[in-house]
């Protein structure tokens, strides 16, 4: 009898199991989420979201994509060119309410496509300064090098809400104009006596400057907030830092936070979706030691929504786990 000698018999069935693999792989939906800039938070949050919804299920491989931002996300949302994207609360909301400078945008009007499946994170507002600054309020600002983040960002636009909202202004501090990235070198170096930036809780390069430096993380006065959130038409959540998250802050830290929307248009699959909320939400734990960013986040937070509608795969889960009324 003829024998296959070993080597090919060896080559042909690891051929075959490649096509099978292949073909495994090929089956699957692709999808992708849009986040941000490579390295970026909201990139970083893309990942682990893909690598655990991958890691639930085999119908579907989700691809972490890189973006000009979250205001791009919309435009490649509505295009198609993307399958979810990440984006603040506040700007979804804004853009399909077609509020502020959405209202100009050529695509305004097809903002209304958009929908909320849920909200994955809370970010908080940091007003952080060196203990030496003297600074202990954000009215002790006056006179101090402060950074606000670059003029283009959303972070720059809020801090001037903020300043107003607590009766200050730029005039009352000398601003600086530097990225999150850079700001705790900034500080680090004596350049600037503290800074407001949005971040994570437990950011490693906040904590590797409290390491070094003594900080002070501030605590925001509810009146304040509350004048600044008339102005975001109350979308800015309640937020404690918890104690100890930083060196040498011994005690919680009171401020607001800014939720963070996971979205979609109004043609995506239902099941995938229903697919996808159902993934995230089962698999909570896993996110929250991953990232720090999904940590403290509940089903009854995530469910909220405002005026954007909540797509219907979204809902269907939320309805069938009680999180909203049937």
């Amino acid at each position: 009898m003829f024998k296959i000698p070993s080597k090919i018999r060896h080559a042909a069935l690891f051929a075959a199991a490649s096509i099978m693999v292949s073909s495994a792989a090929s089956a699957q939906e692709q999808l992708s989420i849009g986040t941000s800039s490579s390295g970026s938070g909201p990139y970083i949050n893309g990942a682990t979201i893909s690598e655990v919804f991958n890691n639930a299920q085999d119908k579907y491989k989700l691809s972490v994509q890189t973006t000009g931002g979250y205001r791009d996300n919309l435009g490649l949302v509505l295009n198609s060119e993307l399958d979810i994207a990440l984006n603040t609360l506040i700007d979804l909301e804004f853009a399909y309410n077609k509020r502020n400078d959405f209202a100009n945008i050529p695509i305004a009007d097809e903002f209304k496509n958009l929908r909320q499946l849920f909200i994955f994170s809370v970010v908080p507002e940091n007003v952080f300064v060196r203990e030496d600054s003297g600074i202990t309020s954000l009215e002790g600002i006056k006179g101090h090098a402060i950074n606000l983040n670059t003029p283009s960002s959303f972070t720059y636009g809020l801090n001037l809400e903020l300043l107003k909202a607590a009766g200050l202004s730029t005039d009352d501090i000398k601003a600086g104009t530097v990225s999150t990235g850079q700001v705790f070198d900034e500080i680090r170096n004596g350049v600037f006596d503290g800074g407001m930036h949005v971040f994570q809780v437990g950011l490693a390069n906040a904590q590797q400057l409290s390491s070094t430096v003594p900080m002070r993380y501030l605590n925001l006065d509810p009146e304040v907030i509350e004048r600044l959130n008339e102005v975001y038409y109350d979308l800015l959540v309640p937020f404690e830092v918890p104690a100890g998250t930083y060196r040498g802050q011994d005690e919680p830290v009171s401020t607001f936070g800014l939720a963070q929307v996971i979205y979609t248009d109004a043609e995506a699959d239902e099941d995938m979706i229903y697919e996808f909320t159902k993934a995230f939400w089962e698999n909570l734990q896993a996110l929250g030691e991953s990232n720090t960013s999904f940590k403290g986040l509940t089903v009854e937070l995530g469910a909220q929504k405002r005026t954007v509608p909540m797509h219907p795969g979204a809902e269907r889960y939320f309805k069938e786990i009680g999180a909203i009324a049937d």
